[in-house]
């Protein structure tokens, strides 16, 4: 076999030692409207091999940095019902698998080499040319990535390269309350030590339009939804909460094309009389003012400056809530009939839109019904009717094997 280094891509990732333990990776999952295509997503898997060609590299770990070398064994796509395990002998190393099974297509990958942002990017891709080909139409100007053979510098650029140039130094957000905020402890795997996760979908307009009722946004509205489940599934409880929402910092470093891990994330702490008070408004407007603040590019980069500083956030926190925004790939986005996003988190809450409605990924640990339906609830209450997708399920554990 003969391997050769092709591109060093920064300072390793503090996920690369768990990526390489864990049974449980980043996992995007589509359900079309027909029976996958085997040689027509081979076909697809190759052309966006050709758009981002990082992928079809092996990564490790050098001297602190990962590097990625060319080899010339093949990577194609595994039929299985289970999804496979990246850096593993099935997929010859490579940090990016694409499974398919019946109807479903999945791509798995190690968080240390990408985020979901630059996941959404390579999938989407990956889905554009698969049903140009399946269904002979494509668009005149396509949503997705598709220009083929670019310098690996050019699409991968990690967060921790960039230097982040003058800025305004500003105060990072802290809790007032620490001591007397909770967590919920059932967020955890199940007796048997899986990890439980659902699925449920409301239409967009809907969902928007209680959004402004409340001058909330989507990301605003996640935290309250889960402020108040949180608050009417521990009545007994009063004490602060504080969410991580995760944010791209791509356009604050003017690196809007890169896979690589770019994500902040953005500390937002939520008081019970706020939430659970008679003017939920006046919380949204507070809750928005925190989010948006942190949105600044000075704050951003102080933020980036302080992680590199520290190496690690450390932070008491609730859940962690997340807005992928949408998923798009032109005119054939209508054979996309249901979207899944996981990881190996108990405390996770995924949202992205597909086909003019919210799917809102629950991931709670053994509690995760519980979430659901008190979820389901308040939206209602707020005018929003909302439908189950899919009822809480085991998470499937990445294998090195394939499963029929």
């Amino acid at each position: 076999m003969n391997r050769t280094e092709y591109f060093n891509g920064g300072p390793m990732s503090p996920f690369w030692w768990y990526d390489k333990e864990t049974e449980y990776h980043n996992k995007f999952s589509v359900s079309l409207d027909h029976e996958i295509v085997p040689d027509k997503l081979s076909e697809a898997w190759d052309k966006t091999k050709k758009v981002y060609p990082l992928i079809d590299c092996v990564p490790d770990m050098v001297n602190g940095e990962i590097v990625f070398y060319k080899d010339d064994r093949e990577n194609p796509p595994i039929k299985s019902s289970r999804p496979i395990k990246p850096g593993t002998d099935i997929c010859a190393q490579r940090a990016f698998v694409i499974t398919y099974y019946e109807n479903k297509i999945t791509m798995s990958s190690f968080h240390s080499v990408i985020d979901g942002g630059g996941i959404n990017m390579i999938f989407s891709t990956l889905l554009y040319f698969y049903l140009e080909s399946y269904t002979g139409e494509s668009d005149e100007q396509p949503p997705v990535e598709t220009r083929e053979n670019r310098a690996p510098d050019e699409y991968y650029k990690a967060l921790a390269t960039i230097e982040t140039g003058e800025f305004e130094q500003k105060p990072l957000i802290t809790y007032k309350k620490r001591k007397g905020m909770f967590i919920d402890l059932d967020m955890a795997p199940d007796e048997n030590g899986d990890i439980m996760s659902s699925r449920i979908k409301v239409p967009v307009d809907k969902f928007i339009a209680a959004c402004k009722n409340i001058g909330a946004n989507p990301s605003t509205m996640m935290t309250i939804l889960m402020s108040k489940a949180s608050y009417k599934l521990h009545p007994e409880r009063d004490g602060d909460l504080a969410f991580v929402l995760t944010m791209s910092a791509r356009k604050t470093f003017n690196i809007p094309d890169t896979i690589a891990n770019c994500s902040t994330n953005l500390l937002i702490p939520v008081e019970y009389s706020d939430i659970m008070g008679d003017d939920i408004s006046k919380a949204s407007k507070k809750i928005r003012s925190v989010i948006d603040y942190q949105r600044g590019e000075d704050f951003i980069k102080t933020f980036a400056a302080f992680f590199e500083t520290y190496d690690w956030i450390l932070a008491k926190r609730y859940a962690v809530l997340t807005y992928i925004g949408k998923l798009d790939i032109g005119k054939n986005t209508k054979h996309i009939k249901g979207f899944e996003m996981t990881d190996d988190a108990t405390c996770t809450m995924f949202m992205m839109e597909l086909n003019g409605e919210f799917v809102i990924s629950l991931q709670f640990g053994k509690v995760t019904e519980k979430y659901m339906n008190s979820i389901i609830n308040i939206l209602s209450d707020f005018g929003v009717e909302s439908e189950i997708e899919t009822a809480p399920y085991a998470i499937i554990k990445d294998s090195d094997t394939a499963a029929g």
